[in-house]
Formats: structure tokens, C-alpha cells, sequence
């Protein structure tokens, strides 16, 4: 038993006097430290980050290893951009300077019918852009919208019943809708967004409030507009895919785009199909 004591110590002792300190000193372009970032470091042969530490006030994250390299560090400040830095042994007094992230401004054109900043729009707007839009993986434009501020969507019964939009106390009928330049709903009728597919739907637009003098009495609360993906080079894109899940639902599209000289084209299908989880209650979609 007291053997057994000491070899455990023994080993012990060994891991801990095997083990080095990894040092990361971040600063910022005036050589400032910066503190709270997140430091990641892992082996550039794994997919898996072995540790993450943040740093602290003086700047510096430091790791315990056994390892002597190489390592991959990324660090996540911010206001700063991500930077990463490949380190090919175990040193100390690593220094690593963060640049500064760009500036993002969105740019909206539904509140001002030209495209204007969205900081100088006048109008409280709300955009989805394309990679938006394919995380959401949203089956119709009613999905998407309960997500924007502002909006509230009803929808009658499950999936293919109307989904009707509310903005601001405002009946369901006050709402216009654009989709690639063109208005898809009558004047003062009721518009389902259940039945607009979003799947190659390249940006969305929801500005809140009247835009009665743009256009028209009937966006008397709200205006949704959508505009779909152009093709932008010579050689055609082939884009698909398919998913499903319970009930009985099944999702499919398929894309053809490109672009010659002046003239650009997409061609897509989408299919969508549900049993539902009662009795009648299947839905289809193309």
C-alpha cells in the first residue's frame, strides 16, 4: 500500500515536472494588451481544440502541455477580426497583434426604394441575407418572419393553414408584398405567407410602419420584400438538395443559374410535402 503511495507520487511528480507553460501574450495595433479575449489552441492535425482560456488584464492566457508543437492558436476579441497564428514549437513570450474587424453596414433598399445605409434609412427595417436565410432553412416565408422583430405571425390551424401577418395593431390586410420587383398580393386582401418558398431566396426585406407614399395605400403597416438569387458566372451552377423528418415530411429543390454578358438566369423548382400528424392533414407545396 505505501508502495503504491509513492509510485503514484512519483508519477506524479514526473507529469508535472514534464509539463511547460505555453504563454499568449494578445495585443491590439498600438501594442496595448487586450484582456478577455478568447484564446484557443489546438494541434493542427485535430479538428478538436485541446484547451480554450481567456486572457487576462495584462493580455496573457497561459496553457499547461505536455506537447512541444506545433499548435494552432485563434483568437476571438471584441471588435477585433479573428486571427490566427501557427506556432511550430513550445516558446515563451508569444506575442500575437490583432488587427481591427472592418466596419459591416447593411444596406436596405425597400424603405427608400434606392439602396441607402440602413443607419440612414429613416425607417425601422429588418433584413435576412442569403446565408441568413440558409441557416434558418426556413420552409415558407411565415417561418422566417417570426424571427424579425415587430412581426407577429398567426397561423390558422398546422402547416397549410393561412399564416397571416400583423405589424404594429395593424389588420392582416395592411401589409404589402414584393417579390422580385413585382407585388404578388391584391390591395386590401388577405395574403398567405405559408405558400412563399424561401429556398432560393437571396435576401428579405420587412420595413415597419406605413410606406403609404412609396407604395401605396395598402402598406398601410408593413413591407415584405424578397428578392431571389441571380446567376453571376459564365459557366451554369447546379445546386440541390433534399431533407426530411417526422410525418411523413419531405423537402426537395433544384437550381440551374449562371450569367452571359448582360443577361443573368436561375431556373429552380422546390417541392415540399407533409402528412401531417392528424387525420387530413397532408400539405404539398411546389
Amino acid at each position: 500500500m505505501r508502495f503504491s503511495r509513492v509510485f503514484c507520487c512519483f508519477i506524479f511528480l514526473l507529469a508535472v515536472a514534464s509539463a511547460a507553460e505555453l504563454k499568449i501574450k494578445v495585443v491590439d495595433p498600438q501594442s496595448a494588451a487586450v484582456a478577455g479575449a478568447q484564446v484557443t489552441v489546438s494541434d493542427p492535425a485535430e479538428s478538436t481544440p485541446a484547451e480554450v482560456t481567456t486572457t487576462s488584464a495584462e493580455g496573457v492566457a497561459v496553457f499547461h502541455t505536455t506537447s512541444a508543437g506545433p499548435f494552432r492558436v485563434r483568437i476571438l476579441a471584441p471588435g477585433f477580426a479573428v486571427q490566427d497564428a501557427d506556432i511550430p514549437s513550445l516558446e515563451n513570450g508569444i506575442t500575437v497583434t490583432l488587427r481591427l474587424a472592418a466596419a459591416s453596414e447593411t444596406v436596405v433598399v425597400t424603405a427608400t426604394r434606392t439602396p441607402v445605409p440602413g443607419a440612414a434609412a429613416g425607417a425601422d427595417v429588418e433584413s435576412l441575407n442569403s446565408g441568413q436565410l440558409q441557416v434558418m432553412h426556413s420552409a415558407a416565408a411565415a417561418d422566417a418572419l417570426r424571427f424579425l422583430p415587430g412581426a407577429v405571425v398567426n397561423t390558422n390551424g398546422r402547416r397549410g393553414g393561412i399564416a397571416s401577418l400583423f405589424v404594429r395593431g395593424g389588420d392582416s390586410r395592411y401589409n404589402k408584398v414584393i417579390v422580385d420587383d413585382v407585388t404578388i398580393n391584391d390591395p386590401g386582401g388577405t395574403f398567405d405567407f405559408g405558400v412563399v418558398p424561401l429556398t432560393e431566396a437571396d435576401r428579405l426585406e420587412f420595413v415597419r410602419g406605413a410606406q403609404s407614399t412609396l407604395y401605396g395605400s395598402d402598406a398601410m403597416t408593413s413591407v415584405v420584400q424578397v428578392w431571389t438569387r441571380t446567376g453571376s458566372i459564365p459557366i451554369p451552377e447546379l445546386r440541390f438538395g433534399a431533407d426530411g423528418g417526422t410525418f411523413g415530411t419531405a423537402n426537395g429543390y433544384i437550381s440551374l443559374a449562371g450569367a452571359r454578358g448582360r443577361f443573368d438566369y436561375n431556373l429552380f423548382g422546390d417541392q415540399f410535402n407533409t402528412s401531417g400528424d392528424g387525420l387530413n392533414d397532408d400539405y404539398s407545396n411546389s
